[in-house]
């Protein structure tokens, strides 16, 4: 991969800025230091787009400079290339300075919003400052590190065959991610379906319990039916020997209760 197309992380790119700004940067307007009288929450909010910004290209600059070393190692080329005397110079090489500078500007021609995340203050300005030049010095060095390797590389008539292997590794790294998702899958699978035996197995022994207590509760109410049948069978025969219209109220009763050996009758025996 050639080193222009890797070293694409420019501040062009980063903070998304016009031709015309970027031409005036470079004219010298962007190396003079950046002034002390912008508002605060304009000077907030460029420092934290422009660190969101280099951030993600820092991770695009780290993975290429990993690349480009894990190569330099399996070509024997370490002794060859070695490594930059300074890490920090590349072709679009700008400080950070000047990269906030372009922010500003950029935050004062296109505001990312209508109204600051949070209430700016000196010491929040600082903070951001502290972090965003961290990430910018940080991306510098990669850039400058991936410049370096990528013209040894060319020296050594190697591209092409760095290009091969990255080619390879990307080929590699795929088949990797594929085969853990097919992994992950198969594992998903095989818990989706111990989960669904396991309902099965739990479903299976509440049927068992419902049966049983289903046959418990046929039980219970058949032994209740039998009870509430005899006894009310009882009170039915009792009812019609002794009580209302029975053969003890009427002709027996009569019999007995009206002077046939009715105690304290007339007509005792």
């Amino acid at each position: 991969m050639l080193v222009r197309s890797i070293c694409s992380l420019t501040l062009l790119a980063t903070l998304s800025l016009s031709g015309f700004v970027l031409a005036q940067v470079q004219g010298g307007r962007g190396s003079e230091p950046v002034g002390n009288n912008v508002d605060l929450s304009v000077r907030q909010q460029a420092l934290e787009s422009m660190n969101q910004a280099a951030g993600s290209k820092l991770e695009d600059a780290l993975a290429h400079q990993k690349l480009l070393e894990d190569y330099v190692k399996s070509a024997n080329l370490v002794d060859v290339c070695g490594s930059p005397s300074s890490n920090d110079q590349h072709d679009m090489a700008m400080s950070f300075d000047q990269a906030l500078t372009i922010a500003i500007d950029h935050q004062q021609a296109a505001p990312t919003s209508d109204a600051p995340t949070e209430e700016a203050t000196p010491a929040k300005v600082r903070a951001y400052t502290e972090l965003a030049r961290s990430t910018w010095d940080r991306l510098q060095t990669a850039m400058g590190t991936v410049q370096y390797l990528s013209d040894c590389l060319s020296k050594q008539g190697k591209l092409a065959d760095y290009n091969a292997w990255e080619n390879d590794q990307a080929k590699t790294h795929h088949e990797a991610m594929v085969a853990k998702e097919k992994e992950v899958a198969k594992a998903n699978q095989e818990k989706h379906a111990e989960t669904q035996k396991k309902i099965a197995e739990q479903y299976a022994s509440w049927q068992v319990a419902q049966k049983k207590q289903h046959e418990e509760n046929l039980k219970h109410a058949w032994t209740a039916y039998k009870f509430n049948t005899n006894a009310n069978l009882k009170a039915y025969k009792y009812s019609k020997q002794y009580g209302p219209n029975s053969y003890n109220q009427t002709y027996a009763g009569d019999r007995y209760g009206s002077g046939w050996g009715y105690y304290g009758g007339n007509n005792r025996w």
